[in-house]
């Protein structure tokens, strides 16, 4: 156990590769409940979230998820977030942690007195179902046929264990897999009923380690690594959450820019050929020993045996396949990974 952004979070139960193993395999469970939730809610939401999100926000139907970023006017990332349409009158959010009191004030400060915006992070739990048997165990607890047809990136009012709570299809993992929102007193009972059910079939519950191998392996990003105030979503290569077509939203004038000449760096995915790993912070050389870059997340893939790593890379080295890791005095070859390490398992279509 360590702390993290005020919670006491595993970090691992059996051990961050057999989790990570596992998750694939079959099943994980994940207590994701330090992520902040806020609801948005009045006569259109949409539309005033709209001015503050980079995505696009209006075109996304009532009961679907979107994955978007708020930014500040230097086009920096202060969180990205997923949006939830979850009534006519209100917007769901699934924000970072570490970032929650900092988007809320953010957004109270922008939003029209149109809408109100409440934080209910300290009334609700998060249990993530992640894998490939993860739709089978959510049907045995749930409704089978809302269960099956949850499309990817979709959410509904549901009952597991017959119990209320809010079920949503996306995930962090790279594998098919559900959100479960619920209220503190259930999540205990849930936790432990979904372990009674899941366990004989290969459910076993993932810590942090585990969680961030899994999304690694993915290429996606975590904020204050691939992503921060001061790393914008062009650097990170995630170019398709930023509509500059839509109207005007914080940090649209700085990212137009930026995409018209071009960032300055950008993220790319690393194989490392040695048994050492990558450390965030660590310096990324060219071949000649230019100074070239900085890792922003490294870890061991237990399914390509081997270390990689994701890293940004000054843009004139941006045509270049082979690079140098520092590792402490000594410099290890590695080269560019096309992303994902791994192939996503995600349902696209119910």
């Amino acid at each position: 156990m360590v702390p993290f952004a005020g919670y006491e979070m595993p970090v691992q139960y059996t051990g961050v590769l057999e989790e990570a193993k596992q998750v694939r395999a079959s099943a994980g469970l994940f207590d994701v409940s330090h992520m902040g939730q806020l609801s948005v809610r009045g006569s259109d939401p949409v539309a005033a979230l709209n001015g503050l999100l980079t995505n696009d926000l209006s075109k996304v139907a009532l009961g679907q998820a979107q994955y978007s970023m708020v930014c500040n006017p230097k086009g920096g990332v202060i969180d990205d977030i997923i949006a939830y349409r979850r009534k006519p009158d209100e917007v769901f959010l699934c924000v970072n942690a570490s970032n929650r009191h900092t988007v809320f004030a953010w957004l109270a400060d922008h939003l029209p007195k149109s809408v109100s915006i409440e934080d209910q992070s300290d009334a609700l739990c998060l249990l993530a179902v992640q894998g490939p048997l993860a739709e089978k165990l959510l049907c045995e607890c749930s409704d089978p046929t809302l269960v099956k047809n949850l499309a990817y990136y979709w959410a509904a009012e549901a009952k597991v264990f017959g119990v209320p709570c809010y079920l949503s299809r996306t995930g962090y993992t790279g594998e098919d897999g559900f959100e479960i929102y619920v209220s503190n007193s259930e999540a205990p009972g849930i936790w432990e009923k979904l372990m009674e059910i899941g366990a004989p079939k290969g459910l076993g519950p993932i810590g942090l380690g585990a969680r961030d191998t899994l999304r690694l392996e993915m290429g996606y990003p975590l904020h204050g690594h691939e992503i921060s105030p001061e790393i914008n979503p062009l650097e990170a290569a995630l170019q398709w959450v930023v509509k500059l077509k839509k109207e005007a939203f914080i940090g649209k004038q700085a990212l137009e820019n930026i995409a018209a000449s071009g960032p300055g760096r950008l993220l790319r995915g690393f194989a490392i050929e040695d048994r050492r790993m990558a450390r965030a912070g660590a310096r990324i050389l060219s071949r000649t020993k230019q100074p070239a870059g900085i890792i922003t997340s490294g870890t061991f893939s237990p399914h390509l045996h081997h270390p990689i790593a994701l890293g940004l890379v000054d843009s004139k080295f941006s045509g270049e396949k082979d690079f140098l890791l520092e590792v402490r005095q000594d410099l290890v070859s590695m080269h560019v990974h096309p992303l994902p390490f791994v192939s996503s398992h995600t349902k696209k279509k119910a």
